[in-house]
């Protein structure tokens, strides 16, 4: 349903705002194939972009700098390339680097002189527009050690997508329901993606599911949670990421959409129904004070009338009784000719 209402109608015709369709490709594996079969599972995807008839068209078509861009001319990236290996995506680096003939031949800001490789140090964004932004995938047990932060300024990618557990409080912590350490997690969880951010570095965790946290649901909703939309709203408004991974594209959708007001005042939706029917109470009391003056004033009124003479009052002799109005008999009886004839 995503891909034909929100996917399809928009392949071959980019706007300005939002740019067109994107894809989010992950290199599964990459460092296995190569190790066991040789195989560069990153030249197989650099040739496969090459020989596509619309990969230029679709996939390569944002390269243009956003310095030159008004704050409504924005457009997402079309491509975007992840893996858990940094080794692979610096390899991706450099060979988009020496075959972007291949995807952007026909481009007129290449032509105009963006590409400058003599330069000593080069600005990806700058220099090779075309590149995609890379991200590096993180599991759990490597996010948080001390080597991590050395190895990641050690590549050059635009982003982090770390599983969520990174950000959440350990399963043990949440189970026996220590406060103390959840607070101390989620106050790390902050941290580390503003550490992110320091190294201009787009956080996108992975994944959000709409099941709850359970031995048969591995990477559900945790209990400290009340649903997959509170468990969005403490990753885009607490943590502030970036963006998110989601098995439910509408709920992260709807989270995104609605912004963070919400999560800085949780009672809203209950005053929203505290404040409808105090209005139910307040028009039904402007009703019953409305009756009351009415019929005051009719009272009022009424009275006024029949001291006037109106009403079957009597004032002088300038007013008559009312008299019954008589009705002139009416003959019912039908005059009959001797020649008609009665059906």
């Amino acid at each position: 349903h995503d891909w034909n209402t929100r996917v399809l109608p928009l392949i071959g015709r980019p706007s300005k705002v939002g740019g067109v369709p994107g894809v989010y490709v992950e290199l599964k594996r990459s460092q296995f194939f190569e190790d066991d079969a040789n195989i560069s599972i990153a030249d197989l995807f650099l040739d496969e972009l090459a020989t596509h008839p619309k990969a230029s068209e679709l996939l390569f078509d944002h390269v243009n700098l956003c310095e030159n861009l008004k704050h409504d001319e924005y457009r997402v990236p079309p491509l975007v390339v992840q893996a858990f290996e940094g080794g692979v995506l610096e390899y991706l680096r450099k060979r988009f680097k020496e075959r972007w003939m291949d995807f952007v031949e026909e481009d007129a800001v290449l032509s105009n002189g963006v590409v400058q490789e003599s330069l000593p140090e080069e600005n990806d964004e700058i220099d090779h527009p075309w590149i995609p932004p890379l991200v590096l995938l993180v599991r759990s047990d490597y996010c948080q050690s001390t080597e991590f932060w050395f190895e990641v300024a050690k590549l050059h990618i635009s982003g982090i997508g770390p599983d969520k557990k990174c950000l959440l409080p350990s399963p043990s912590d949440i189970a026996s329901n220590n406060t103390s350490a959840i607070a101390h997690a989620k106050r790390e969880a902050k941290i580390w993606v503003a550490k992110a951010h320091s190294e201009r570095l787009a956080v996108h965790p992975w994944t959000v599911r709409l099941e709850v946290e359970s031995e048969r649901h591995v990477g559900g909703v945790p209990p400290i949670f009340q649903s997959a939309e509170d468990e969005l709203r403490y990753y885009f408004c607490d943590l502030k990421i970036d963006g998110v991974f989601s098995e439910n594209v509408a709920s992260a959708q709807m989270v995104g959409a609605e912004g963070c007001e919400l999560k800085s005042k949780p009672k809203k939706g209950i005053l929203c129904i505290e404040e409808e029917r105090n209005l139910w109470l307040l028009g039904l009391s402007f009703l019953a004070i409305g009756t009351f003056i009415g019929s005051v004033l009719s009272c009022f009124f009424s009275s006024a009338l029949v001291k006037r003479g109106y009403c079957g009052g009597r004032r002088g002799a300038s007013h008559s009784r009312g008299r019954s109005l008589q009705l002139r008999e009416i003959d019912t009886a039908m005059d009959q000719d001797e020649g008609d004839t009665i059906l």
